[in-house]
């Protein structure tokens, strides 16, 4: 598994998220995204990917295009990398 996580306003995020169809139309590699409000206009969002070579599709098949129709978002994902514990209630 692999973690990232992103705080950006809530526009540029609803945007980014339609736009990449990241829930609408999940892509396989991507095991949870949970996004909440943190006030002041902003919203966090946490993604697990199976691995950073999911991260690295994902750009290259949704967001890249995305990017260069719409410009650069203001805040980017930083990469976390391998979880050291995980622990997920069944």
């Amino acid at each position: 598994m692999f973690v990232e996580t992103i705080t950006s306003a809530r526009d540029e995020w609803e945007s980014f998220s339609q736009g990449t169809r990241l829930t609408s139309d999940p892509p396989s590699a991507l095991v949870l995204s949970v996004a909440w409000d943190v006030g002041e206009g902003r919203v966090s969002v946490l993604n697990v990917w199976e691995s950073a070579d999911a991260i690295s599709d994902f750009y290259v098949e949704r967001t890249h295009s995305l990017i260069q129709q719409r410009g650069e978002p203001a805040d980017k994902p930083k990469r976390h990398g391998e979880p050291l514990e995980v622990f997920v209630r069944r």
